[in-house]
Protein backbone atom coordinates (compact mmCIF):
# COMPACT_ATOMS: atom_id res chain seq x y z
CA UNK A 1 0.00 0.00 0.00
CA UNK A 2 1.35 3.57 -1.14
CA UNK A 3 1.99 5.85 1.75
CA UNK A 4 0.42 9.13 1.38
CA UNK A 5 0.11 12.63 2.81
CA UNK A 6 -3.48 13.23 3.84
CA UNK A 7 -5.34 15.62 5.77
CA UNK A 8 -6.08 12.88 8.39
CA UNK A 9 -2.55 12.34 8.90
CA UNK A 10 -0.49 12.80 11.58
CA UNK A 11 3.14 13.12 11.63
CA UNK A 12 4.61 12.78 15.07
CA UNK A 13 7.74 15.25 14.90
CA UNK A 14 5.76 18.21 12.99
CA UNK A 15 3.18 17.78 15.38
CA UNK A 16 6.16 18.35 17.91
CA UNK A 17 8.50 21.13 16.28
CA UNK A 18 5.45 22.95 14.97
CA UNK A 19 3.81 22.84 18.66
CA UNK A 20 6.81 24.28 20.19
CA UNK A 21 7.23 26.97 17.43
CA UNK A 22 3.61 28.66 17.66
CA UNK A 23 3.92 28.37 22.00
CA UNK A 24 7.68 30.10 21.59
CA UNK A 25 6.20 32.48 18.68
CA UNK A 26 6.29 36.50 19.08
CA UNK A 27 4.67 36.77 15.71
CA UNK A 28 2.19 34.59 16.18
CA UNK A 29 1.16 35.97 19.83
CA UNK A 30 -1.27 32.85 20.40
CA UNK A 31 -3.24 34.10 17.23
CA UNK A 32 -2.75 30.18 15.49
CA UNK A 33 -3.87 28.00 18.50
CA UNK A 34 -0.57 25.44 18.96
CA UNK A 35 -1.09 21.74 17.94
CA UNK A 36 -1.14 19.02 20.26
CA UNK A 37 2.59 17.99 21.42
CA UNK A 38 3.68 14.61 21.28
CA UNK A 39 6.39 13.69 23.62
CA UNK A 40 9.46 13.44 22.39
CA UNK A 41 10.21 9.64 23.17
CA UNK A 42 8.07 9.12 20.08
CA UNK A 43 9.99 11.19 17.76
CA UNK A 44 12.43 9.85 15.09
CA UNK A 45 15.80 11.65 16.02
CA UNK A 46 16.88 12.24 12.62
CA UNK A 47 13.39 13.30 10.17
CA UNK A 48 14.01 16.18 7.79
CA UNK A 49 11.52 18.10 9.62
CA UNK A 50 13.25 18.29 12.57
CA UNK A 51 16.99 19.43 10.49
CA UNK A 52 13.89 22.14 9.00
CA UNK A 53 12.27 23.31 12.51
CA UNK A 54 14.63 22.43 14.96
CA UNK A 55 17.46 24.98 15.89
CA UNK A 56 19.46 22.35 17.84
CA UNK A 57 19.30 19.58 15.34
CA UNK A 58 22.54 17.65 15.48
CA UNK A 59 22.24 14.46 13.90
CA UNK A 60 24.87 13.27 11.17
CA UNK A 61 22.41 12.74 8.54
CA UNK A 62 18.49 13.09 8.09
CA UNK A 63 15.31 10.38 6.49
CA UNK A 64 12.58 11.90 4.80
CA UNK A 65 10.31 8.27 3.74
CA UNK A 66 8.16 7.43 5.81
CA UNK A 67 5.71 4.34 5.69
CA UNK A 68 2.14 4.17 7.56
CA UNK A 69 2.18 2.27 11.08
CA UNK A 70 -0.03 -0.49 10.76
CA UNK A 71 0.57 -1.63 14.71
CA UNK A 72 -1.40 0.34 16.51
CA UNK A 73 0.57 -0.76 19.66
CA UNK A 74 2.87 1.61 18.48
CA UNK A 75 0.64 4.51 18.45
CA UNK A 76 0.73 6.58 21.45
CA UNK A 77 -2.37 6.62 23.19
CA UNK A 78 -3.04 10.20 23.35
CA UNK A 79 -2.83 10.08 19.64
CA UNK A 80 -4.92 7.29 19.00
CA UNK A 81 -7.84 8.92 21.20
CA UNK A 82 -7.61 11.56 18.69
CA UNK A 83 -7.25 10.00 16.02
CA UNK A 84 -10.32 7.66 15.94
CA UNK A 85 -12.39 10.73 15.52
CA UNK A 86 -11.64 9.59 11.58
CA UNK A 87 -11.42 5.62 12.91
CA UNK A 88 -11.51 4.43 8.35
CA UNK A 89 -9.13 7.17 7.44
CA UNK A 90 -6.37 8.19 9.97
CA UNK A 91 -2.84 7.61 9.33
CA UNK A 92 0.27 8.06 12.03
CA UNK A 93 3.13 8.02 10.11
CA UNK A 94 6.73 6.99 10.80
CA UNK A 95 9.94 7.68 9.32
CA UNK A 96 11.48 4.63 7.25
CA UNK A 97 14.34 4.25 4.85
CA UNK A 98 11.94 1.66 2.79
CA UNK A 99 8.94 4.29 2.70
CA UNK A 100 7.66 6.73 0.81
CA UNK A 101 9.04 10.44 -0.07
CA UNK A 102 5.48 11.75 1.08
CA UNK A 103 6.21 15.39 0.32
CA UNK A 104 7.68 14.98 -3.16
CA UNK A 105 11.18 16.35 -2.30
CA UNK A 106 13.15 17.22 -6.09
CA UNK A 107 16.88 17.39 -6.26
CA UNK A 108 16.89 21.52 -5.03
CA UNK A 109 15.52 20.13 -2.13
CA UNK A 110 18.08 17.66 -0.81
CA UNK A 111 21.11 20.11 -1.87
CA UNK A 112 19.47 22.80 0.16
CA UNK A 113 18.65 20.30 2.85
CA UNK A 114 22.34 19.01 2.97
CA UNK A 115 23.88 22.80 3.17
CA UNK A 116 21.29 23.09 6.03
CA UNK A 117 22.58 20.03 7.24
CA UNK A 118 26.23 21.06 7.57
CA UNK A 119 24.70 24.60 9.22
CA UNK A 120 22.82 22.71 11.85
CA UNK A 121 26.52 20.61 12.66
CA UNK A 122 28.51 23.47 13.53
CA UNK A 123 28.82 25.37 10.36
CA UNK A 124 28.05 28.38 11.38
CA UNK A 125 31.28 30.47 10.51
CA UNK A 126 30.27 32.85 7.37
CA UNK A 127 33.88 33.08 6.84
CA UNK A 128 34.23 29.06 5.70
CA UNK A 129 31.51 29.59 3.45
CA UNK A 130 31.05 31.26 -0.35
CA UNK A 131 28.03 31.75 -1.83
CA UNK A 132 28.22 31.94 -5.81
CA UNK A 133 25.40 33.01 -8.15
CA UNK A 134 24.94 30.14 -10.51
CA UNK A 135 21.79 28.49 -12.57
CA UNK A 136 24.02 25.17 -12.06
CA UNK A 137 22.97 24.29 -8.09
CA UNK A 138 25.61 23.00 -5.83
CA UNK A 139 26.52 22.25 -2.56
CA UNK A 140 30.07 21.45 -2.09
CA UNK A 141 31.32 20.66 1.88
CA UNK A 142 34.91 20.07 2.18
CA UNK A 143 35.68 18.48 5.82
CA UNK A 144 39.52 18.94 5.75
CA UNK A 145 39.56 22.45 4.52
CA UNK A 146 36.48 22.87 6.68
CA UNK A 147 35.08 25.29 3.56
CA UNK A 148 31.41 25.18 2.22
CA UNK A 149 30.48 26.36 -1.31
CA UNK A 150 26.85 26.76 -2.13
CA UNK A 151 26.38 27.45 -5.45
CA UNK A 152 22.59 28.76 -6.19
CA UNK A 153 20.87 31.46 -8.66
CA UNK A 154 17.35 31.76 -6.17
CA UNK A 155 15.63 32.44 -9.39
CA UNK A 156 16.77 28.62 -10.63
CA UNK A 157 15.19 27.46 -7.58
CA UNK A 158 12.62 24.74 -8.58
CA UNK A 159 11.24 24.55 -5.47
CA UNK A 160 9.33 26.48 -2.84
CA UNK A 161 11.19 24.39 0.22
CA UNK A 162 14.34 25.11 -1.66
CA UNK A 163 14.41 28.96 -1.71
CA UNK A 164 12.86 29.50 1.79
CA UNK A 165 15.70 27.12 2.99
CA UNK A 166 18.59 28.90 1.07
CA UNK A 167 16.68 32.75 2.28
CA UNK A 168 17.10 31.03 5.96
CA UNK A 169 21.15 30.40 5.24
CA UNK A 170 21.38 33.68 3.64
CA UNK A 171 19.95 35.38 6.73
CA UNK A 172 21.91 33.06 9.55
CA UNK A 173 24.86 33.16 8.08
CA UNK A 174 25.42 36.96 6.01
CA UNK A 175 22.72 38.47 7.63
CA UNK A 176 21.11 39.40 4.18
CA UNK A 177 16.84 39.48 3.97
CA UNK A 178 17.07 41.43 0.69
CA UNK A 179 15.84 38.75 -1.74
CA UNK A 180 12.51 37.90 0.73
CA UNK A 181 9.66 39.45 -0.66
CA UNK A 182 7.23 39.70 1.53
CA UNK A 183 4.62 41.33 -0.81
CA UNK A 184 4.02 38.46 -3.31
CA UNK A 185 3.29 35.88 -1.98
CA UNK A 186 6.18 32.86 -1.67
CA UNK A 187 4.45 29.89 -0.95
CA UNK A 188 1.47 29.69 -3.22
CA UNK A 189 0.91 25.72 -3.09
CA UNK A 190 -0.60 25.93 -0.07
CA UNK A 191 2.55 22.75 1.02
CA UNK A 192 2.33 21.58 4.59
CA UNK A 193 5.69 21.60 4.95
CA UNK A 194 6.36 24.88 3.05
CA UNK A 195 3.99 26.58 4.90
CA UNK A 196 5.73 25.55 8.45
CA UNK A 197 9.04 26.32 7.58
CA UNK A 198 7.77 29.83 6.18
CA UNK A 199 6.72 30.65 9.40
CA UNK A 200 9.71 29.55 10.89
CA UNK A 201 11.84 31.37 8.34
CA UNK A 202 9.19 34.56 9.09
CA UNK A 203 10.15 34.31 12.83
CA UNK A 204 13.81 34.27 12.49
CA UNK A 205 13.57 37.63 10.11
CA UNK A 206 11.24 39.21 12.52
CA UNK A 207 13.98 38.22 15.58
CA UNK A 208 16.57 39.10 13.85
CA UNK A 209 15.06 42.81 12.68
CA UNK A 210 13.96 43.49 16.06
CA UNK A 211 17.43 43.21 17.32
CA UNK A 212 18.83 45.32 13.85
CA UNK A 213 16.24 47.96 14.41
CA UNK A 214 14.15 47.82 17.15
CA UNK A 215 12.27 50.95 16.86
CA UNK A 216 10.46 49.40 13.42
CA UNK A 217 8.81 46.93 16.14
CA UNK A 218 5.81 47.94 17.75
CA UNK A 219 3.60 46.45 19.95
CA UNK A 220 -0.24 46.65 18.62
CA UNK A 221 -2.27 48.41 21.82
CA UNK A 222 -5.79 47.45 20.26
CA UNK A 223 -8.10 46.07 22.89
CA UNK A 224 -8.34 42.54 22.66
CA UNK A 225 -11.28 41.73 20.29
CA UNK A 226 -10.84 44.70 18.45
CA UNK A 227 -9.99 44.21 14.27
CA UNK A 228 -9.75 47.80 13.28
Amino acid sequence: MTTVLTSYSLLPELQHFFHHFVINSEVNKSLVPAPVDIAELFLPKDSFVGLLLNDNYSEPSYEYRYLDETNVGCVPRTVVSRLQVYPTSWRYLVLDPTGENIFNLQPHDFTLLDALLSFRNGATDETRWTFTDSTSISFIADSTANTFVLSVSYDSLSTELSKLVYLYLRLELLEEFSIYNNINELVSSGGLIVSCFEAYLIEKYFTFMTKRQPDLIYDCICDEGDNT
